[in-house]
């Protein structure tokens, strides 16, 4: 079966390149000049997440405190939008790997200014896909989502959902239909459970277009552990559900069935070092069971590196 656009612009060993927050590690996360930036550099799918400011208008943001980004302590929920405060000038790496360094957003147009949905579709060149994550369980935001998406003319070239959330996912289906999906976590375990009993063809692909979207943990996974505020049990946690992780998700074989069987692109992340590019390409060595796309904070560096593989 064929993989709907861009997907299908995939082939074995030459994953497409998806840009985490619009490639955060070269421009200003989530910001229109990373949006310019990750184009620049080829990137066909930019990652971008979505919030509410106090009016409920969707703007491109991920924390729901702008204390790490903006330095200001609030929630950005309770923040009018005329009142949303700039970006840092120097932002620091979310996931502090070997090659990362801290943004400089004045060096950038637009670098320091948190934009809204209706302004990075407008902004999007028109073969761009824009994959959508959005933060919060609210079915206003999501048809305020879907609302500018048809204003825009862009239903074909947007994917949306929250890996976290079935309600966000439900509330997708029901608000654009004819836009795809990544699916839920809860999801992918479920189908991850049918698989290793061997029983993945008793699984019923949800209606509409679905992403196939999981974390590949191949090292970077460390380095996010030592900045997250969290010590005592609460680490030990994470570092077993990191191993377990390891040892679930690169499964060559189920990435061949649902990309041959139902058109379900795969998609890994958060992949920003050559030794995780590796990794990723590693899975049956470019074959049937190859991922579709890296999700990445060096789009530049990613393609760069594809080009000379």
């Amino acid at each position: 079966m064929v993989l709907p656009g861009p997907w299908n612009e995939s082939v074995p060993g030459r994953p497409l390149v998806v840009s985490h927050r619009a490639g955060g590690n070269e421009a200003p996360e989530n910001t229109l000049a990373a949006l310019r930036s990750a184009e620049a550099a080829g990137s066909k799918v930019m990652q971008m997440d979505i919030l509410p400011t106090r009016e409920g208008t969707p703007v491109i943001f991920h924390d729901t405190s702008l204390k790490r980004a903006t330095g200001l302590d609030a929630d950005i929920r309770q923040v009018a939008t005329r009142n949303l405060p700039q970006l840092l000038k120097v932002l620091q790496p979310l996931i502090p790997t070997a090659s990362a360094e801290p943004v400089h957003t004045e060096d950038f147009k637009d670098g320091r200014r948190i934009p809204s949905l209706k302004e990075l579709l407008l902004e999007a060149d028109d073969s761009t896909y824009l994959l959508l994550e959005i933060w919060e369980e609210s079915q206003p935001l999501v048809r305020a989502v879907a609302d500018e998406v048809r204003r825009a003319g862009k239903a074909d070239r947007v994917i949306l959902g929250s890996l976290g959330s079935p309600a966000v996912w439900r509330m997708c289906h029901e608000e654009l239909p004819e836009a795809q999906r990544i699916l839920p976590m809860r999801e992918i375990y479920w189908l991850y459970a049918l698989h290793l009993l061997g029983l993945e063809r008793c699984w019923k692909p949800p209606p509409g277009r679905s992403v196939f979207n999981i974390p590949l943990f191949t090292g970077w996974e460390a380095a996010f552990a030592k900045v997250l505020p969290i010590t005592g049990w609460r680490a030990l946690l994470m570092r077993l559900s990191f191993a377990f992780g390891r040892w679930l998700f690169p499964r060559p074989r189920l990435f061949a069935w649902l990309q041959e069987r139902h058109s379900i692109p795969v998609v890994v992340f958060i992949l920003s070092e050559p030794e995780d590019w590796k990794a990723a390409l590693a899975l049956n060595n470019g074959g049937p069971g190859s991922i579709t796309a890296i999700m990445t904070d060096s789009p530049a560096a990613l393609r760069t590196w594809l080009l000379g593989t």
